[in-house]
């Protein structure tokens, strides 16, 4: 096996050099995402041409019908146009980056698929929580808190790949152990969500939100970032963590958020009772 933390500073040395040069292969928003994000930021969207585009895609056309049928007791939409004025402009913009997301957990490498699909099922856990608490507090942006959610660990897949380029110049399977390749992914990711991020031109309260989901701030108690805090605590405590974690920490971190943003248990008690179902079904 390697010496975990001669790793970790090696790993997180290239990350810096390759962000500072620009040579860090942070992958692209999907060229359908990208141009329908983009009409979705006017104000006056083109439905028609939004449509258009969707219809060029069979994979995103389908995730809009398909998340138009959860939102209406009206069955399944009949076409996509139906389907996207069901869903909504603002709820299809989180749709697309979603998906688009969903896609950087994927890997050729089973083990490493297997350990990405945790990684994913947690991430979305503290997402659509960020979403509920953030509704709850009075968040001045819910959809903002659910994006950081979403993202607050987009670089560990990335970080996963860095890593089996190791693999593969060492020559060696089997070099690291599961609990290691959780803390190493777990200590590299952040600079490279926040380019990620930054990548995809998320707004701008989102890359704070990725970046600042570290320690909770007091100046600014109910930001994204201290609502991704608590809710990152409070799935790791109710099964949906990634891997090994400290369950002390996790507690005292949910302790603190708890008073810092003023949720009442009660309500989030019954938000985490349904909580495996609605992941299934997000956004």
């Amino acid at each position: 096996m390697i010496a975990v933390e001669k790793l970790i500073v090696q790993l997180e040395q290239i990350i810096r050099n390759r962000i500072a040069s620009d040579r860090l292969a942070v992958p692209a928003l999907p060229a359908t995402a990208t141009r329908c994000i983009t009409l979705l930021k006017d104000p006056d969207v083109d439905i028609k041409r939004l449509i258009a585009l969707l219809e060029t895609d069979p994979v995103y056309a389908a995730l809009v019908v398909r998340a138009a049928s959860t939102v209406s007791a009206g069955g399944a939409a009949r076409s996509i146009e139906q389907a996207v004025l069901r869903v909504g402009t603002d709820a299809l913009r989180t749709l697309l980056l979603h998906a688009s997301a969903r896609s950087l957990f994927e890997s050729p490498d089973s083990t490493i698929r297997h350990r990405l699909a945790q990684v994913w099922r947690h991430t979305v856990a503290v997402a659509v929580l960020a979403r509920d608490v953030a509704a709850l507090i009075g968040a001045t942006d819910v959809e903002v808190c659910y994006l950081a959610g979403l993202f607050h660990d987009i670089g560990k897949p990335i970080v996963a790949g860095l890593l089996l380029e190791v693999e593969r110049d060492s020559g060696k399977r089997d070099w690291i152990s599961g609990d290691d390749w959780s803390r190493v992914v777990d200590t590299c990711h952040r600079s490279i969500g926040v380019a990620l991020a930054e990548k995809w031109a998320l707004p701008p309260e989102v890359v704070v939100g990725v970046r600042d989901c570290v320690e909770y701030d007091d100046a600014d108690r109910q930001s994204a970032a201290n609502v991704v805090i608590y809710c990152n605590g409070l799935a790791k405590i109710n099964g949906f963590a990634a891997g090994a974690f400290d369950a002390e920490d996790a507690r005292a971190v949910v302790l603190i958020g708890r008073s810092m943003l003023d949720v009442d248990d009660a309500v989030v008690e019954r938000l985490m009772s349904r909580i495996k179902d609605r992941t299934e079904v997000a956004p």
